[in-house]
């Protein structure tokens, strides 16, 4: 397929999004670097994929099948899960925004340093952070597969030891048409290689991963593998993950998790995760303050609020009332203060901040109120009148 890549400076989705790097290109798509000018150039990854569709109906049950499940990734909030922090359509491409980890995947770790394989404690503790995060995936009220997991998938940031799931195979990404199917042969079991994945899909393709990290022997798709010269609980929580049927397979990411945890003979180190309760309380801090407010201005205002709906997550964000004069609150999270800011932004005059909020603190609701009377007191006034809110 020819394909131009996307070369730095390029621009997308009206000036918000520049092309810093391509950080890796294949036949469907690309990832790059990019920086967002609306967060003040903060990096973020940008996933390209693609639109497979040969003909108008193709391609239209192709966006019809992205929008649906990146709207569901827009959704996934752990911290061994990079962030889909918005999407958009450009040209016959799809796109959507993530969170940027920066690290070496898997498979680079191996080849490295493996000798042949690595050590058993090390993929044990990068296993039991992949399966925290397939415990919240398959938990949801309609569970979500990731479908390709392998360790060219699996990002480690190695100053910090967290571990990063990535490349969901999203149907998108290929033509999910008779006799194709999602994944990567000798990670992917016999029932998602016949179009049937299901949850213990996932517990299999990491049972494969951890058996090729151990010995340094890539799996082929065959469904066999040697067992490991390895303490034998580790070997057997590892089979009870390669059982060609899922019927005979661990029972879930929580059971696989469990037996790993329990490994006499292993010493696992897990990393800290500080850094991701700012994320946890936006996260709540938008769902129980923020998002019914703003709510309310929306009904309250009609016509005149020219926002309809509000974004899954809060990362930047843009609320606008407008007669005569467009009245835009900018709402952002800055990791860096860990407070979220809101900006005022009347017509084509520069932004002005109204104030700051801790998403942690006892007095958030209070101070997101004071806020958001100062925003409408300033747009009643641009009209004539003045109102409290």
């Amino acid at each position: 397929m020819d394909k131009e890549w996307l070369s730095p400076g390029t621009v997308l989705d009206q000036g918000r999004f520049e092309v810093i790097r391509a950080i890796k290109a294949g036949g469907m798509g690309a990832v790059y670097e990019v920086i967002d000018h609306r967060m003040g150039g903060k990096p973020y990854a940008l996933k390209e994929m693609i639109n497979p569709g040969v003909d108008m109906e193709g391609q239209r049950n192709a966006r019809e099948r992205f929008i649906s499940e990146i709207q569901v990734m827009m959704t996934l909030k752990h911290p061994n899960i990079p962030r889909v922090t918005t999407q958009f359509l450009h040209a016959k491409s799809f796109y959507f925004v993530m969170e940027l980890v920066r690290g070496i995947d898997l498979s680079q770790k191996l080849k490295r340093d493996g000798d042949p394989g690595l050590p058993p404690g090390l993929v044990v503790g990068w296993a039991l952070q992949i399966l925290s995060a397939l415990e919240h995936l398959h938990k949801r009220p309609q569970p979500v597969v990731h479908r390709d997991i392998k360790p060219s998938n699996i990002l480690l940031d190695e100053d910090t030891g967290r571990i990063a799931l990535i490349d969901f195979g999203i149907s998108a990404a290929s033509n999910p048409g008779e006799g194709l199917w999602i994944g990567t042969p000798g990670y992917a079991p016999p029932e998602q290689q016949w179009g049937r994945p299901e949850p213990k899909s996932d517990l299999y393709a990491l049972g494969a991963t951890m058996h090729y990290l151990i010995s340094g022997i890539k799996p082929n798709n065959d469904f066999e593998f040697e067992d490991l010269k390895v303490d034998s609980q580790l070997n057997k929580a590892i089979k009870a993950a390669l059982m060609s049927w899922p019927d005979e397979r661990v029972a879930s990411a929580e059971a696989m998790a469990e037996s790993l945890r329990n490994l006499s003979n292993i010493q696992v180190n897990m990393p800290a995760m500080d850094d991701q309760d700012f994320h946890g309380a936006v996260d709540a801090y938008k769902n129980e303050v923020l998002d019914p407010s703003l709510k309310e201005l929306i009904s309250r205002y009609g016509n005149e609020c020219h926002t309809r709906f509000l974004p899954q997550n809060l990362d930047y964000m843009q609320f606008v009332l407008a007669s005569p004069t467009p009245f835009e609150l900018q709402i952002t999270k800055d990791e860096n203060r860990s407070v979220v800011a809101f900006r005022e932004k009347q017509g084509i005059l520069d932004a002005r901040l109204l104030g700051e909020v801790d998403p942690a603190a006892s007095d958030r609701a209070q101070k997101t109120q004071e806020i958001l009377s100062r925003y409408v007191q300033d747009y009643e006034e641009s009209k004539g009148w003045g109102v409290a809110f």
